[in-house]
């Protein structure tokens, strides 16, 4: 049960990082805003890590009493990202290849499975589940993660309605192009993953438009969704509607009421006629970091030597030598550049988890040999740090005032912290939304995308060009220009703020007759 002396919010999320991410930054905005709340944050156990680092920063920033104001609920089944990555399942591997005609044929064509991956059985034990926290913390406000489809289920069909608002990771263009007048979502915007560029070039329309046909039919086609209703009309009533991430405005215009929090805003996406009634662009909603002379002192030091190229692909991210290879010749070509420029210090941190196939994962003796005689000069001079871990947030890292360029893997997260961080980006996008951002970065003016004749990979050739294009082409000034005009318009802890403020309005206007609160 909630504390009855407070109010209470309770959030389901999953507990996959890139969706979390945004749920625990609001979480602390929610307790720095209003100390007479109580959160409860319920998610498959994977999220107890993270979420305890939250309580961490809570407890060290605002207070003991604050950090015991967060509670955990334990969910059962697998978190969106797991449902899709357990074996036997195409979906993540179709993702993860060249979007060549044919790869992205096989991706599309199970594109259900990746908006509801779980089964109807699963799906019904975790909606149960989900059951069972909401009755025993008997909230006055939900607040539900976009990809939860048994939450999103559960809130839209609960009676008597507890009031409840989506909190998405996603940019403004995920859920706007359904309510676009012209469908430019067939000739104007690329489809995900497909690495067309914005606009879509006229040669490329008819591809576009072939694309969401195929998206379209395996949508509605496919057998799963409903499976997962007759499951639910069995187990838990007749008349339930099934809501999923296609039903918050990525196929159709949410039911009426329903409200998407994203974590975004008009200036740093791409621009639309239209921004649906209900979508709340909140800015970047990112998670705070300790100074990283805090976090590591001795990084921080080192740090503070030079202008710093800071590459970090992402969690699900692993080298094996080929793919080190060619990223440590592009920086041999960047360092060489560099001699006779202004960052004639440059220096290099380079998060590298390697696949264990290839040997020793942590020293440069047999075939990670190599990469360390690529860059022995700089290595030798501790100038290029190459490491499996990075204790620190990465934003920690990037709000520093070292870090000249972020090279990433075109992840929300990622993404939204540079722009909050005014530094430019190149990025090697691999799958998914991750070339949109690829995209974005050039179009906002804030960086390039490097790897689009060698997509999902990389070559040393076009990885060289782009970071020396960020850092020390003819546009480099005008990049770091452009990302700090952009940092002043989306400061540190604006969006979860934006978005805690909103939580916050629908808790106040739905709280008048205590818990459950009527419509």
């Amino acid at each position: 049960m909630s504390n009855p002396g407070k109010r209470t919010i309770l959030i389901f999320t999953d507990c996959d990082f890139g969706q979390a991410n945004v749920v625990l930054s609001t979480v602390y905005a929610l307790v720095r805003a209003d100390p007479n709340i109580e959160i409860h944050v319920a998610s498959q156990p994977g999220m107890q890590r993270q979420l305890s680092l939250i309580i961490k920063q809570v407890s060290n920033d605002l207070g003991f009493a604050a950090a015991e104001s967060i509670k955990a609920h334990d969910l059962v089944g697998s978190s969106h990202w797991d449902a899709m990555e357990r074996p036997g399942n195409p979906n993540l591997d179709s993702w993860a290849c060249d979007p060549t005609i044919p790869n992205m044929v096989s991706m599309l064509s199970v594109l259900p499975g990746i908006t509801l991956p779980w089964s109807a059985e699963e799906f019904v034990e975790i909606y149960r589940d989900v059951e069972r926290v909401w009755s025993e913390v008997q909230p006055d406000v939900i607040v539900v993660e976009n990809f939860f489809a048994p939450a999103l289920t559960f809130c839209h069909n609960l009676r008597p309605k507890t009031p409840w608002i989506v909190l998405a990771p996603n940019t403004i263009k995920e859920f706007a192009l359904s309510a676009q007048p012209g469908l430019p979502s067939l000739w104007k915007y690329p489809i995900f993953n497909s690495a067309i560029s914005y606009p879509v070039p006229l040669h490329q329309i008819p591809l576009n438009i072939f694309y969401n046909i195929v998206a379209m039919i395996a949508i509605f086609t496919s057998r799963r969704r409903g499976r997962c209703i007759n499951r639910m009309n069995e187990q838990l009533g007749q008349g339930l509607q099934l809501i999923t991430v296609n039903e918050l405005g990525l196929l159709v215009p949410p039911p009426p009421g329903i409200r998407v929090m994203v974590a975004n805003s008009p200036d740093i996406d791409f621009p639309f006629d239209v921004i649906p009634n209900f979508m709340v662009p909140c800015g970047p909603i990112t998670r705070p970091a300790a100074p990283i002379s805090t976090e590591d002192p001795e990084l921080a030091l080192w740090l503070s030597r030079g202008p710093t190229v800071y590459m970090n692909l992402g969690t699900h991210s692993s080298f094996d030598v080929a793919k080190a290879r060619e990223v440590a010749y592009a920086f041999r070509s960047l360092f060489d550049a560099a001699k006779t420029s202004h960052l004639n210090n440059l220096q290099l941190i380079w998060k590298m988890p390697r696949v264990a196939s290839e040997g020793d994962t942590s020293g440069f003796e047999g075939p990670w040999k190599e990469i360390k005689d690529i860059l022995e000069s700089e290595m030798d001079q501790d100038r290029v740090r190459i490491v499996d871990w990075i204790t620190a947030e990465p934003k920690s890292l990037l709000q520093s005032g070292h870090i000249i360029c972020s090279v990433n893997h075109g992840g929300s997260n990622s993404f939204h912290e540079a722009i909050c961080c005014g530094i430019p980006q190149v990025i090697l996008p691999g799958w998914a939304d991750c070339y949109d951002f690829a995209l974005r970065a050039e179009f906002l003016g804030i960086g390039k995308w490097a790897s689009r004749t060698a997509r999902p990979l990389w070559k040393r050739d076009e990885l060289a060009k782009g970071l020396e294009e960020v850092l020390l082409g003819p546009q480099a000034m005008n990049m770091i220009k452009r990302a700090q005009e952009l940092a002043k318009r989306h400061p540190e802890g604006a969006g979860r703020d934006r978005a805690a403020e909103e939580i916050l309005k629908l808790l106040d206007g739905n709280n008048t007759n205590g818990k459950n609160g009527k419509y």
